[in-house]
């Protein structure tokens, strides 16, 4: 699968396949499976569809897409994915500038998302977009753009650091430690590592309005 990366993480029942780096913007896609029925469900559609797809089949297909936020790098292959695998497409229930006609379905906070046996929670964590979700598989969390190895995701107006910030003090450091944490953009890390800058970021934050990137080691700002 040229132009994509293939990782697998496995607890139990749950397998987790990462797809990327992928696209100009170096996403990456996730294959939820559960191997007892060998259900599947796939989170974000972004760009290079050869390989996206070629996983997709590899792993025996998916009967479910959910979306992590709105922003078009994590949508950009929607209709080769809707058309290869006829799975409903859901979003979070607080999610913006989605037509619609695009989805099949919202999701709440708290509620969960059935994948065979599995149940997957979602967590609503808004703050890179007003709907931005995260889900809870086994003992990881994908994180769409609210939280990277290193820092939270983007924020593109005042008050955005603030919610993301929140967002991530309040429904993601209090998981587990050895919580794998799997991005929507570059590799992985830990619950416990992220406990850890989120620490050493509180000591040195950003000024009240600040919103743009930000990464746990900045000091003195």
């Amino acid at each position: 699968m040229a132009g994509a990366e293939i990782s697998v993480f496995a607890d139990g029942a749950v397998r987790i396949v990462k797809v990327g780096p992928m696209g100009p913007y170096g996403n990456n896609a996730y294959i939820i499976r559960d191997l007892d029925v060998s259900a599947g469900l796939l989170v974000d559609m972004p760009l290079e569809e050869g390989p996206l797809l070629d996983a997709i089949a590899a792993e025996g297909g998916v009967q479910t897409v959910v979306a992590t936020h709105w922003h078009p790098d994590h949508w950009m292959t929607y209709d080769a994915v809707r058309a290869a695998t006829g799975a409903p497409v859901l979003v979070g229930s607080k999610e913006v500038n989605i037509p619609e006609e695009r989805i099949d379905g919202r999701l709440r906070d708290g509620e969960e998302v059935r994948v065979g046996s599995l149940r997957l929670t979602v967590l609503h964590t808004p703050g890179h977009t007003p709907g931005s979700i995260c889900l809870r598989a086994g003992r990881a969390v994908i994180t769409g753009d609210t939280l990277f190895r290193g820092g939270p995701g983007h924020t593109s107006a005042s008050g955005d650091l603030e919610t993301i910030l929140a967002s991530i003090e309040g429904k993601l450091l209090p998981l587990a430690e050895t919580t794998d944490v799997l991005p929507g953009h570059g590799p992985a890390t830990t619950i416990e590592a992220s406990r850890l800058g989120f620490a050493e970021y509180k000591r040195h934050p950003r000024p009240a309005g600040f919103h743009g990137d930000v990464t746990w080691e900045e000091l003195g700002l």
